[in-house]
């Protein structure tokens, strides 16, 4: 098991599947949190952070979803707690 280091989204190691505890929905905007929904970002969803932006920047970052990949802001994977997968 690996273990994760920060236990939010953004600072979650990549290429390690972790699964969503808990989204603070208040920290982003309507739609910023109906994008994340259509994605299928919910509780207990499983996700792998698969890259980030650039040496200077840690936005954008690339997840998969499933079979999906999908692109979300640092600050929004910084609303958003995980845990490892066991």
């Amino acid at each position: 098991m690996t273990a994760v280091l920060e236990n939010i989204l953004d600072r979650a190691p990549l290429g390690v599947t972790v699964r969503i505890v808990r989204i603070d929905w208040s920290a982003m905007s309507e739609d910023e949190g109906r994008r994340l929904r259509e994605f299928g970002l919910m509780e207990g969803c499983e996700v792998t952070p698969l890259h980030r932006g650039s040496i200077f920047s840690r936005d954008p970052l690339a997840l998969t979803i499933g079979r999906m990949k999908v692109i979300i802001r640092a600050k929004q994977a910084a609303a958003i707690e995980v845990e490892s997968v066991a």
